[in-house]
C-alpha cells in the first residue's frame, strides 16, 4: 500500500485517472483525464506536473490545461495523500488511497472544473503478477492498477453541470522514465468491457533506435483473476490514421486487437480523432501525446461485448512505419 504514496527519489512516477462518465439525465457522456507527474531527476528538487483534460465526443471539444508545481519537504509524509496545488486560476487537489480518492480540477482559462469521487469495485491488480513491468530490455517500471473505480461528481464545462457517474481506470506507475525515453514511442489501451465486467489493459513499446516492438498486458476477468500476457499472445493492427497538423505526428484512430488465448477479438476506434496534447517544457519546448476516448466492439469467447475505452501515445511523431 506504501507504493500509493509518492516515492521521493523517482525520475520520473505518474497517478493516472481515465474514463468515460455520464450524465444520464441530460444524455451527455464527458472524457476524463486527470494525471498527477512527479519527476525528481537528481534525487535533490524535481517537482509535479498535473494535468487535466476533457472531451467532449458530442461536440468533438478537446480541453486541456497542465502546470508545473515545486516540491516541498512534507509532501512525502504519510497516506492516505493530501495534495493541493494552485497557480492563478489553475486549481487541483487529489486526496485519499487505495481505490478511494478524491479529486478536484479547475481550468486556468477555460470555464472548465471537476470534482469526483471513485471507490474501487475491483481490488488492485498488480501487473506482471507482482507489480513490477519489465518491458522487455527497453524498461522496467513498477506497475499496477485499479482498473474499475466507481466514480460520481460534477463536470462544470463553459457554465453547464452535468451530473456524473461511471468508472474511471486508474493507472500507477513508478520508476518509468524509460517508458517516456526519447528513444522509445510508448501505446497503452484499457478497456472495460462491461457484458463480461472484464478489463483489458495492453502495451506496445517501440524501440526507435532498431525498430524492437515488445507487447504485454492483463486481462482481469469479473471473478478478478487476472491473466498476464506476453508478446506472443497479442496481435494489434493499426487500420486508420489521422495526422495532427500541430504536431504532425500520424496517430492510429483504429484498431484490430487480438489475444487468441482468451478468444478475445475486438474493434477499437476513436470517438472523434483531434485529442493530442501540446504540453509546454519551456519556451521552444514541448512535448505532444495523444491521450483520448475510446469504443470497443468486439467478442470473447463468443460473447459480444462492448468497451469504453481510453487509449495514450507518445514519440508517434518519430515513428516512420507502423509495425504489427
Amino acid at each position: 500500500p506504501k507504493d500509493d504514496a509518492p516515492h521521493f527519489k523517482n525520475s520520473l512516477e505518474w497517478v493516472y485517472f481515465t474514463g468515460q462518465l455520464k450524465d444520464e439525465k441530460k444524455k451527455k457522456t464527458l472524457g476524463v483525464e486527470y494525471v498527477v507527474f512527479h519527476f525528481n531527476p537528481t534525487n535533490v528538487k524535481g517537482g509535479w506536473m498535473v494535468n487535466i483534460a476533457v472531451s467532449d465526443p458530442e461536440t468533438g471539444s478537446f480541453y486541456y490545461d497542465h502546470k508545473f508545481f515545486p516540491k516541498k519537504k512534507r509532501e512525502f509524509i504519510d497516506l492516505p495523500l493530501n495534495f493541493n496545488w494552485s497557480k492563478k486560476q489553475f486549481l487541483s487537489s487529489l486526496k485519499g488511497q487505495n481505490g478511494n480518492y478524491q479529486i478536484g480540477a479547475h481550468f486556468s482559462k477555460e470555464s472548465i472544473s471537476a470534482n469526483l469521487a471513485t471507490r474501487a469495485e475491483k481490488e488492485v491488480v498488480l501487473h506482471d503478477g507482482v507489480g513490477y513491468e519489465n518491458y522487455g530490455n527497453i524498461a522496467k517500471a513498477g506497475y499496477y492498477s485499479y482498473p474499475r473505480l466507481k466514480t460520481k461528481g460534477e463536470i462544470n464545462l463553459k457554465g453547464e453541470e452535468y451530473k456524473v457517474a461511471g468508472n474511471l481506470w486508474y493507472d500507477r506507475q513508478w520508476n518509468c522514465s524509460g517508458v517516456f525515453d526519447k528513444k522509445v514511442a510508448w501505446d497503452w489501451f484499457s478497456i472495460q468491457f462491461e457484458e463480461t465486467q472484464s478489463e483489458l489493459m495492453l502495451y506496445r513499446l517501440y524501440s526507435l533506435k532498431d525498430s524492437t516492438v515488445i507487447f504485454g498486458g492483463t486481462y482481469t476477468d469479473s471473478t478478478k483473476q487476472s491473466v498476464f500476457l506476453d508478446d506472443e499472445q497479442i496481435s494489434i493492427t493499426e487500420t486508420k490514421y489521422w495526422i495532427s497538423l500541430e504536431s504532425e505526428a500520424k496517430y492510429p484512430v483504429e484498431w484490430e486487437i487480438a489475444v487468441d488465448d482468451l478468444g478475445l477479438e475486438t474493434n477499437l476506434k476513436t470517438l472523434f480523432p483531434n485529442q493530442e496534447l501540446a504540453l509546454n517544457f519551456g519556451p521552444a519546448t514541448k512535448f505532444y501525446y495523444w491521450e483520448g476516448m475510446c469504443q470497443a466492439t468486439g467478442t470473447i469467447d463468443g460473447q459480444e461485448v462492448l468497451g469504453n475505452s481510453y487509449v495514450e501515445m507518445t514519440n508517434r511523431f518519430r515513428v516512420k512505419e507502423p509495425k504489427k
